[in-house]
């Protein structure tokens, strides 16, 4: 009776364990901030965690880097996570996906162009770690790095994202 017990109890543990490891991957709304390292640009945004498979999800984002040595910059990403949950709450997730960028300033003038706006396409490549604060709420860190011709990156975000 003892092990009939037990075993209703671990049954009991690891299904609430495996219906909260579900909704990692939730419909997801959120807000950034994040920090572009080679033009020294604070950056906000908003965001959306879009899954389209069981560990899948598309990330589109719109973002905007504060002007700094007068430079400024609008970007909208497009990404592809993988999710990997582990310890219940937690996932990793590496990701790829497209970006454009539109950079506005003065210190884009040269001699052999006038205007002081640049858009590019490039490529993005890096990973997050998302945790589960609670059922509704998500936090996650996501580092990448941003091909882009005459713009190339790195970037570090931090995201809090609500989930519906």
């Amino acid at each position: 009776m003892k092990k009939i017990i037990a075993l209703l109890i671990l049954v009991a543990s690891l299904s609430g364990a495996f219906a909260q490891a579900q909704s990692y991957n939730a419909k997801c709304l959120g807000v950034s901030t994040g920090y572009l390292f080679d033009t020294e640009n604070a950056q906000i945004g908003i965001f959306m965690h879009l899954p389209f498979a069981k560990n899948w999800r598309v990330a589109p984002s719109v973002n905007y880097a504060v002007s700094h040595h007068d430079l400024n910059e609008w970007e909208i990403d497009g990404n592809i996570h993988y999710l990997v949950p582990f310890a219940g709450r937690f996932s990793f997730y590496p990701l790829v996906g497209i970006a454009f960028q539109s950079w506005r300033g003065n210190a884009l003038q040269n001699d052999k162009e006038l205007s002081n706006t640049r858009n590019k396409f490039g490529i993005n490549a890096g990973a997050g770690f998302e945790m589960n604060i609670s059922h509704r709420l998500n936090l996650h860190i996501e580092g990448k790095y941003i091909l882009i011709n005459d713009f190339n990156q790195a970037h570090i975000s931090l995201g809090l994202g609500y989930k519906f």
